[in-house]
């Protein structure tokens, strides 16, 4: 099966590709070891089923999760940001380059959205008020993010019947449980 979209259905009919990723979505610096205690999956397979998404370019990279605020950047901000078509290339490569950006979207519509990591405000304002200047016509809409109730919860295991399903659970606020689809009715 050599093409990359039968690669993803054959992801599809194993529950192992998915016992793994979850694994990894997890920690990923976990030890092959661990995987496979964690999953019931032997140390070879969870080796080769690897292997085999590195290649694929499902895997696309290892990361991890950083504490912004410890680093002293105490205000994240979701930007949203429509312009005149003719600038969204010139705007994009801008926003790429620029080191508060710490995720960038392009989005229907022709807009973009991005996350912004500044120190204070003043420094976001200053970004901002850099943006507009350079990019006349464009507008920007700034939504802090104060609190992250969910973070990561995709290809996560039930809590009560540790199934796991692509799409993941669903929050219950009342139980602060994470229960996937079945267990919530």
């Amino acid at each position: 099966v050599g093409s990359m979209k039968a690669k993803h259905e054959l992801f599809r009919m194993h529950p192992s590709y998915l016992k793994i990723l979850s694994a990894l979505r997890k920690n990923s610096r976990e030890t092959l070891t661990k995987i496979s205690a964690d999953t019931g999956i032997s140390i070879s397979l969870v080796f080769d089923r690897l292997k085999s998404m590195e290649q694929e370019g499902l895997i696309k990279r290892y990361s991890c999760a950083v504490d912004w605020e410890r680093l002293g950047l105490k205000r994240r901000v979701l930007l949203l940001i429509r312009m005149p078509e003719h600038l969204r290339q010139k705007a994009q490569a801008r926003l790429a380059r620029s080191h508060h950006t710490n995720n960038l979207w392009l989005l229907d519509g022709g807009g973009l959205a991005a996350e912004g990591m500044f120190i204070s405000l003043r420094q976001q304002e200053v970004f901002i008020k850099a943006l507009r200047k350079e990019f006349e016509g464009v507008e920007i809409s700034t939504h802090e993010v104060v609190e992250n109730p969910k973070w990561e919860g995709f290809l996560t295991s039930c809590l009560t019947c540790k199934k796991l399903t692509l799409f993941g659970p669903t929050s219950r606020t009342q139980s602060k449980k994470m229960l996937c689809h079945d267990c919530l009715n």
